[in-house]
């Protein structure tokens, strides 16, 4: 399954300033920017076949497996906003 999302957001973390702004006013001022069109995928991967003879905790061993498993297929490691 694949899914698409229309906009990407991000925030600025705390630097010198929004660390001071937040001293000040103590609420989280953090500006954002982004919110350009980008093309975002979603890899929810392939179905795990029901089986009645499992337990609960090797039924969710499997879900962890198979996550693991999508994750190192697609994703670049380490992490790189630009090439996001």
């Amino acid at each position: 399954m694949l899914t698409k999302v229309r906009f990407a957001m991000r925030s600025l973390s705390f630097t010198g300033l929004t660390k001071w702004l937040y001293e000040k006013t103590r609420r989280v001022l953090l500006p954002t920017y982004g919110g350009l069109p980008v093309k975002l995928r979603t890899y929810v991967g392939e179905p795990i076949p029901y089986d009645p003879n499992i337990t609960a905790t090797e039924l969710a061993e499997n879900a962890k497996t198979a996550l693991e498993n999508l994750r190192d297929r697609h994703q670049k490691r380490p992490g790189n906003i630009l090439r996001a």
